[in-house]
């Protein structure tokens, strides 16, 4: 066992288990406060959500995404969808939503909340697992996290929203709580993928780190979900894959206050609402130093810290990443905290909701004074902090390793 300088210990296996003799029982008896908390935190949630925030509206052009591709309509063009909103995901994705445009949108609702609120609880418990919490306090910490990842303002927005990231970030980490040797990782990565692009930025992890077979598992599954796409669809595949891709103005403007991305950041400090060769290039750089960090924190440290640090990365290089689709602030939080408490102030800004409640009108942020135009780049600001903390705990630790767990000593 090699012991870091903060007194946490780095180690080849975790222990899943926890310390010897502990039961069910206790292990139950113990996470009954968290219980209450979580149950307490849900339904405040619940209250606050259907009598002060009702949005769902992602979810109704979803809703209508599928019903286009059903009745064989333009998925790219004007499908009906609240205030006008356009597609803006891979075609594969409306293939998933079908089922959606054969319910009510009463019945919609209902799905798309219990399917919301239950990949909170999902995605927390995977975070854990992640950050190697040993299953004598999985129950607990999962609870607990759950509670607390309901208010920040990433997650808070992808349920009000009805957004998909909770369970593109779901499927992605399934496939690093697999076995070892399992076939299907990689498979939850490739769907990801084909749902919502950015995610791609894990198979290049996965082949900087020479996992070659789950790389390939991951890029045969995208191409299938294309291939997929485009029996059912063959011109909006097409459409999507040589045209649309590239084309941020169907997302919205690059400068608005909500796109937490290095292009974002760049527009705004620039005071130009457009996509530039200055913000191409900074992206393109943070991508490159946020892969050789996430390599060199894998090897150190696992993927624990890898592989938050390459979606981080993804994150920021992505020309339009909106401030909920840092929904992968949740597996930072359980990591930072299992590991590196003291840097609690990293992932708490994610809770602050400082740049959200903002302006985020492009037309007005450009003339923002210099503090609040601060604020509008704080998950940019805060998530390159991150991968600083990451490179720097690595850096800490005496020798490789591959996978961290609490220093039990």
């Amino acid at each position: 066992m090699n012991r870091s300088g903060d007194g946490l210990a780095y180690r080849a296996t975790p222990d899943p288990v926890g310390p010897r003799g502990t039961s069910a029982r206790d292990v139950l008896r113990g996470s009954a406060p968290w219980v209450l908390v979580a149950v307490l935190s849900l339904a405040a949630y619940v209250v606050n959500r259907y009598l002060v925030d009702p949005r769902i509206v992602d979810l109704a052009t979803y809703r209508a995404e599928g019903a286009a591709l059903r009745e064989h309509r333009n998925l790219y063009g004007d499908i009906g969808a609240p205030a006008g909103l356009l597609a803006t995901y891979p075609p594969f994705a409306a293939v998933l939503f079908v089922p959606l445009s054969l319910l009510s949108w009463p019945a919609t609702q209902v799905v798309g909340n219990v399917v919301g609120g239950g990949l909170v609880g999902l995605v927390a418990w995977q975070s854990c697992r992640l950050a190697g919490i040993g299953r004598d306090r999985l129950l607990a910490a999962t609870l607990a996290l759950a509670a607390v990842a309901l208010w920040c303002e990433p997650v808070y927005n992808t349920l009000s929203f009805g957004q998909v990231n909770l369970g593109v970030v779901a499927l992605v980490l399934s496939d690093f709580l697999r076995p070892a040797g399992s076939r299907w990782r990689g498979v939850g990565t490739g769907l990801a993928t084909g749902i919502k692009v950015a995610p791609g930025v894990v198979v290049l992890y996965l082949l900087l780190t020479g996992r070659l077979r789950m790389a390939a598992t991951a890029a045969g599954t995208f191409v299938l979900t294309i291939a997929v796409s485009a029996l059912l669809t063959p011109g909006g595949t097409k459409a999507y894959w040589t045209d649309l891709l590239f084309d941020t103005d169907r997302v919205g403007d690059v400068a608005n206050g909500t796109n937490q991305s290095v292009q974002g950041m760049i527009a705004r400090l620039t005071r130009t609402n457009a996509v530039s060769h200055a913000g191409t290039a900074a992206a393109f750089l943070a991508l490159v130093l946020a892969a050789a960090c996430a390599v060199y924190a894998y090897r150190r440290l696992g993927d624990p810290w890898g592989l938050c640090v390459i979606a981080v990365g993804g994150l920021l290089a992505s020309p339009i990443s909106w401030s909920h689709h840092w929904v992968w602030c949740v597996p930072l939080t359980a990591v930072v905290v299992a590991h590196r408490p003291r840097w609690l102030p990293l992932v708490l800004v994610y809770w602050s909701w400082l740049g959200f409640l903002l302006s985020r009108r492009a037309s007005e942020i450009l003339h923002f004074p210099a503090w609040q135009l601060f604020a509008t780049n704080w998950y940019v600001v805060f998530g390159a902090a991150f991968v600083a903390l990451a490179f720097v705990t690595a850096r800490r630790v005496e020798g490789p390793a591959r996978q961290p767990v609490l220093a039990t000593t």
